[in-house]
């Protein structure tokens, strides 16, 4: 189960989902200092021990964030930075 989970409404197209996905996933890594890869169909981010999925179908956009232990309790500051990248990609 996710510790953080999110998800958006979108009316892009394919290929605009994974350009948008791929630089959320990019910032994402960069700022925990990790990494990214595709598997399938989704993006998955792997720092601190954290991994997070980001999937896409026709018309919604989702994210669950798994945390260590040691992360947990600042589950509040990471979820609000999250949710402030994930909107700076995918606003309705």
């Amino acid at each position: 189960m996710a510790d953080i989970s999110m998800k958006r409404s979108h009316t892009l197209e394919t290929h605009e989902v994974q350009a948008r996905i791929e630089k959320l996933a990019g910032r994402l890594s960069e700022r925990l200092g990790g990494s990214w890869c595709w598997e399938g169909e989704e993006a998955v981010c792997q720092a601190r021990g954290a991994k997070a999925r980001v999937g896409f179908d026709a018309d919604t956009v989702s994210m669950q964030v798994k945390l260590p232990l040691m992360l947990k309790p600042m589950r509040g500051r990471l979820e609000a930075k999250i949710d402030e990248y994930f909107d700076e990609y995918f606003r309705a």
